[in-house]
């Protein structure tokens, strides 16, 4: 037997078992289940198969986790199988195939967790004879080459490799994010709780149990357009015979392509929607509002966050509409009837004059699509991550790609402190009952000690609650289970004494360019970085472009690129004179990048 294997066979007379899987496999590349048959059952004989399985497994304890039970992959066995022997993610092997399939995997597992399994489910169940590569059942040292072989990686590359953690997540959750993986929901659900507290990792872990229980299609979708590719790679490893079942996209990526299947062409370009603005904006519009307010930008998110951001489409309606963490400026009636006159009707006039639309248009003809004429091939379960940061009519298309109504298998996950975007709302604005559905998560699994005490130290409030109006759980009080970290901080007077000062800590942290980010504040400040790092011989990749799976380049990008991601160290370039006039919404920005964090976080401040 192959180093770092071990056997579970079921010692039931006859052999092989009916109804439940004859033997398991555990070793480097994760755990699975024999059946031995002559075809891949269906339907109900299938689930049941599954869940005999994963029950097998079930409450396997490491330290404080848990064994993902959902993670052990079904193989059927037979004498001989054909070529193409794969019915979704069952596989029809035999003896020639199988072996190749076992260890021809990704790792999961260390020895020491494989032997663990395989021991605590033969101690428990003694239907089971385990057979183990290992020559006793004392606990033994992990080698050196315990998963990898010296000639796949070489030198500093495979020290680092071996002292990288495991991706724990894949194979081992916390109790209590274990149980949001099983807990079945009948209607709209919501995850909620402080950054680093796994909600994306247990969303993604329901899909990849959906995928192996169940048919249907399934979406993850995400204001931020990078997210979801991000978020895919991880789940490809979870359910990788997923296939075209599930799609990751940004929603406004995923309203366009669903406009074009119905033959409707709608392509929001930034440079019309700017210019349409910008010509609003110098007309009356500006002597009126910029002695209220001087920033352009201020009021260009009134028009995309508050009027079509919440689906307003008549004064009398604005002028009543409570304009949300609109931070240091009220507007009463008659300063309202401006903003409509001299702002917002000029510039939805210069659109419809050239023929454009932005992406507020976008999202309402998706959703009046919908409504008319619902999905042939309707989804079985639609994630929503970092819902914070969505408008109230992006909230609504959701709800309506999922069904729409009181039972949709709707699943969002965000928290109210990481809203990087003006404006707000509560899920019953948006008539998405999640009464009795919503789950908070307290334990940081991602920052260590020193990394989360500097995250919190910023004052970034939880605004939008727990976003149905019940108080929020912050940073502040999620306990951390990680010792250790690095956080530190300096002030610099010049962007050329920052520059100065990040490629001496790039130089200087005792991390790999693959496991570092800089996240800066503004895109220009992220161009330039990426441009000063290209000269200093260090390769970088764009967080426009990062997709979770590059493990050589420095990432750059600004903070509502990484939200949603986190990096062994982070390196936070803050441009003061960048930050919103909204103090709190200026300290959420900070908090979300200082978070991102892992082991270690450098923040250097440039003065304004």
């Amino acid at each position: 037997m192959r180093s770092g294997w071990h056997v579970l066979i079921d010692g039931s007379d006859p052999f092989p078992p009916s109804g439940r899987a004859g033997a398991f496999a555990v070793g480097p590349t994760g755990a699975f289940a024999f059946i031995f048959t002559d075809a891949i059952p269906d339907g109900s004989r299938l689930r049941q198969l599954r869940a005999r399985a994963e029950e097998t497994f079930a409450n396997l304890a490491a330290d404080r986790n848990r064994y993902v039970p959902h993670m052990i992959e079904l193989l059927f066995l037979t004498e001989r199988a054909p070529r193409q022997s794969s019915a979704g993610e069952h596989r029809l092997l035999d003896p020639a195939t199988l072996a190749q399939h076992l260890v021809g995997g990704a790792p999961q597992l260390t020895r020491q967790r494989a032997r663990d399994i395989a021991f605590s489910v033969a101690g428990r169940d003694s239907r089971y004879q385990l057979l183990s590569s290992d020559d006793a059942p004392s606990p033994e040292k992990i080698s050196e080459h315990g998963l990898f072989e010296p000639v796949e990686l070489q030198g500093d590359a495979r020290e680092r490799m071996l002292q990288r953690p495991f991706k724990d997540w894949m194979t081992f959750l916390d109790p209590d994010q274990l149980d949001l993986v099983h807990r079945n929901f009948r209607g709209p659900a919501r995850f909620s709780g402080p950054a680093g507290t796994g909600k994306s990792v247990v969303a993604v872990h329901r899909m990849a149990r959906f995928a192996k229980r169940y048919p249907g299609r399934m979406l993850f979708t995400s204001f931020v357009k990078t997210l979801p590719s991000y978020h895919e790679s991880g789940f490809r490893q979870l359910a990788p015979h997923a296939g075209d079942r599930a799609e990751f996209v940004g929603l406004h990526a995923w309203a366009k392509s669903f406009l074009r299947g119905r033959g409707i062409v709608i392509e929001p370009d930034e440079g019309q929607i700017e210019d349409a603005f910008s010509r609003a904006w110098r007309g009356p519009a500006r002597d009126y509002l910029a002695p209220l307010h001087p920033s352009p930008a201020y009021w260009k998110d009134e028009i995309h966050r508050i009027i079509k951001g919440r689906g307003i489409t008549n004064l009398t309606t604005y002028k009543r509409v409570d304009r949300a963490h609109r931070y240091g400026l009220t507007l009463d009636g008659p300063r309202r009837e401006i903003v409509w006159h001299e702002l917002f009707e000029p510039y939805q006039k210069t659109l419809a004059d050239r023929g454009h639309s932005d992406f507020n248009d976008l999202i309402d003809r998706a959703t009046e699509e919908l409504r008319a004429a619902p999905l042939d091939d309707p989804y079985g379960l639609v994630v929503v991550d970092e819902v914070q940061d969505f408008t109230y009519v992006e909230l609504r298309l959701v709800h309506q790609i999922a069904g729409g109504g009181a039972d949709a298998p709707l699943l969002l996950v965000g928290d109210g402190q990481q809203q990087v975007y003006p404006g707000g709302w509560r899920l019953s604005d948006a008539g998405i009952p999640i009464v009795g559905r919503g789950a908070k998560l307290r334990t940081n699994y991602r920052n260590r000690e020193a990394v989360l005490a500097f995250a919190r130290q910023v004052n970034a409030l939880n605004s939008v609650d727990d976003l149905d109006g019940e108080p929020g759980f912050g940073l502040r009080d999620s306990e951390t289970v990680l010792p250790g970290g690095s956080a530190s901080a300096e002030t610099v007077s010049s962007a050329a004494a920052a520059d100065e000062r990040l490629l001496a800590r790039v130089r200087e942290c005792d991390f790999a360019p693959g496991d570092i980010a800089v996240i800066t504040t503004t895109r220009n400040d992220a161009k330039h970085i990426r441009q000063l790092l290209d000269r200093n011989n260090f390769r970088t990749v764009s967080l426009e472009h990062y997709d979770g799976t590059d493990d050589t380049h420095i990432k750059v990008g600004t903070v509502h690129r990484a939200k949603g991601m986190d990096f062994a160290a982070v390196m936070h370039i803050v441009r003061e004179s960048a930050l919103p006039d909204d103090p709190e919404l200026a300290a959420r920005r900070i908090m979300v990048a200082r978070s991102r964090a892992r082991d270690y976080v450098w923040e250097c401040r440039i003065q304004s």
